[in-house]
């Protein structure tokens, strides 16, 4: 049926060929969702890794230097956006 023309395809085989690739492109869809939603796991969980790592390393050396406040630095604007020698901020 899908390997011969389309134009000997009847109405039937067209209905049916339709909702076959409707079917595929909502599991390639969801496959996509879900493989988009792990990635955005791993991106917070390594988020939090690193918060707890520069809070260590502040008080590190708040302990050695005796700086017990420390102000945010902002070091981009975009926190999405990643900086690369293509892309400069």
């Amino acid at each position: 049926m899908y390997g011969g023309e389309i134009g000997t395809m009847t109405l039937d085989e067209l209905h049916m060929l339709e909702k076959h690739l409707e079917i595929w492109i909502y599991h390639i869809r969801s496959v996509k969702m879900d493989m988009m939603y792990q990635e955005i796991q791993v991106l917070k969980n390594k988020e939090g890794i690193l918060k707890a790592a520069n809070n260590y390393l502040q008080e590190q050396v708040g302990e050695q230097y005796g700086i017990t406040n420390f102000a945010p630095v902002i070091t981009n604007p975009y926190p999405l956006t990643i900086e690369d020698e293509i892309y400069h901020f």
